[in-house]
């Protein structure tokens, strides 16, 4: 299963509604640095302000701020915008902090050309799981799954995968933050039959098929850490498609995260829940 690694066409997609961020100024100058990192190439206000669904006076304000502070370059010939220097520093100071992630999205970026279907890398956010990065698939994936997106443990093939990196008392609580109780040992019981089930099966999918019409998803945990989250990878696209090419896709999944992390997994023999227990 291939895919041609083609670039993603500039297409506002409504995610509907604005999320109720608590400071959107600072939500909005990530979302423009988002953007950026999406579409790889520079781009005139009307474009970021259409595509982050911006008014023009407020696309034109925030861009011309993001110009003073050095963020952005303005080319006055083009009439177009792109991250300046002071964003490549700040990457490349990231990037000698975290020296994994460029073996992430190596990772990730490799599984998107075999698998044909979307990829997603997710970290642990406190007891959520947030989208990190997407590389999109022949077809597009849900609305609600987006960068920087935050997702319930509970529920989602994902958060399954999380889970199976979790001791007894981290899922417990998981699970006390999730639904605000200080009792909540039938559930760690109930969602611990699930978690095992995925185990022995080594990755986890959709649990239902009416949360997200026509897209069953596959995931995975990964053997790697960044800043002390723990990481999962994603699969997911039409259901029929994906349900039919199942055990081909975690069989791939599976050989590219031996291949990529192998050494990685080696370093964590002995350990009761590791992913080295989980893959062999």
């Amino acid at each position: 299963m291939t895919t041609q690694d083609a670039g993603i066409p500039l297409v506002y997609e409504p995610r509907g509604g604005v999320p109720d961020f608590r400071v959107k100024s600072g939500a909005r100058v990530v979302a423009v640095l988002d953007f950026f990192q999406r579409f790889n190439r520079p781009a005139r206000a009307y474009e970021i302000g259409r595509a982050l669904d911006l008014a023009p006076s407020s696309a034109n304000d925030l861009l011309k701020t993001l110009v003073e502070v050095g963020y952005l370059d303005f080319d006055a010939a083009e009439k177009t915008y792109f991250p300046g220097i002071r964003v490549g520093l700040l990457g490349h100071w990231l990037a000698r902090l975290h020296p994994e992630l460029n073996q992430l999205e190596d990772f990730a970026r490799n599984l998107s050309r075999e698998c044909g279907e979307h990829v997603v890398l997710f970290a642990q956010r406190q007891h959520k799981i947030q989208v990190l990065s997407i590389r999109p698939g022949e077809v597009a994936p849900p609305v609600n799954i987006y960068e920087g997106a935050s997702l319930p443990v509970f529920g989602t093939a994902a958060g399954c995968a999380l889970l199976m990196l979790k001791s007894h008392m981290e899922t417990y609580d998981i699970v006390r933050k999730t639904f605000r109780t200080k009792s909540c040992s039938h559930a760690v019981v109930s969602i611990g039959g699930i978690v095992q089930d995925c185990k022995r099966r080594g990755y986890a999918s959709s649990v239902r098929e009416d949360i997200v019409p026509d897209n069953w998803a596959i995931a995975l945990p990964l053997p790697i850490k960044v800043s002390e989250s723990s990481i999962v990878v994603g699969l997911g696209g039409p259901t029929a498609r994906v349900q039919r090419n199942e055990r081909q896709l975690v069989a791939l999944a599976h050989s590219m995260i031996s291949n990529h992390f192998g050494q990685m997994m080696g370093h964590q023999a002995g350990q009761e829940m590791s992913p080295l227990n989980i893959y062999n």
